[in-house]
């Protein structure tokens, strides 16, 4: 029988301020909405009205189910409620929690930096809501759990060799997307210029008609970002 671990239970919720700040987006795109509808003509108060209503039920029931979602961690298990679903991996199940950064940060600034995950016996991960570093301090927090999970996950409890290969590779491929998408953004100066030479440069045969405008900028980003996340997974994959 498990005996009473110290650290636990702990749980993980939004902050307050974050809560009036998610519910002030809310009612702001609500009342954009509405003004939206009624300043637009032609529509009938048989589908604004009906539509409205159906919005603010589904603005109220993303609030609520928000503000209901939280991470906990028992003697037991860890407990993730979502958004849209709830799930319970045992400890004995878990194969790793880490710290990851978040690639979103980058173009929005009110998004976390570094996200938790926990792995399961498939390799893949799942999202632990609100153990960021917005809300709480996520090297200590990572430390207790990772502490909990070597204690309370069993004295006959080994790492999954599959497992463990399949988060690489998972690992790999967000990586590789990122690497494309970090890559063809980028890259539409230069192919602007090459869609720009063949108008002050005699280009004959087939460069000509290669550096076409509508050749260059439809087929360039792709293919940039196609070669890029090619290179990056085998790399990645290659070195482990």
């Amino acid at each position: 029988m498990r005996t009473e671990y110290e650290r636990l239970p702990r749980e993980y919720r939004m902050n307050r301020s974050r809560e009036l700040t998610f519910l002030v987006v809310i009612v702001t795109g609500t009342v954009s909405v509405a003004k939206a509808l009624f300043d637009a003509d032609g529509l009938s108060t048989a589908f604004t009205y009906p539509f409205l209503v159906a919005w603010a039920a589904l603005m109220g029931r993303l609030f609520r189910t928000t503000l209901h979602s939280s991470t906990t961690a028992d003697l037991e298990a860890i407990h993730v409620r979502g958004v849209f679903r709830r799930r319970r991996p045992a400890w004995e199940d878990i194969q790793g929690i880490r710290a990851e950064r978040n690639p979103t940060a980058a173009r929005k600034d009110t998004a976390p930096a570094v996200l938790v995950y926990a792995y399961g016996r498939d390799g893949r991960r799942m999202l632990l809501p609100f153990l960021d570093n917005l809300h709480v301090n996520v090297a200590n927090e990572v430390g207790a759990l990772v502490e909990a999970w070597e204690e309370l996950r069993g004295a006959d409890w080994a790492p999954s060799a599959e497992a463990a290969v399949r988060i690489d590779r998972h690992a790999a491929r967000r990586g590789a997307l990122t690497a494309g998408l970090s890559a063809a953004m980028p890259a539409f100066v230069p192919l602007t210029v090459l869609m720009l030479l063949p108008l002050f440069v005699d280009m004959p045969g087939w460069p000509g008609s290669v550096l076409q405008p509508l050749a260059v900028i439809g087929a360039g980003p792709p293919l940039v970002f196609t070669v890029t996340a090619i290179t990056s997974y085998r790399g990645r994959v290659r070195n482990g």
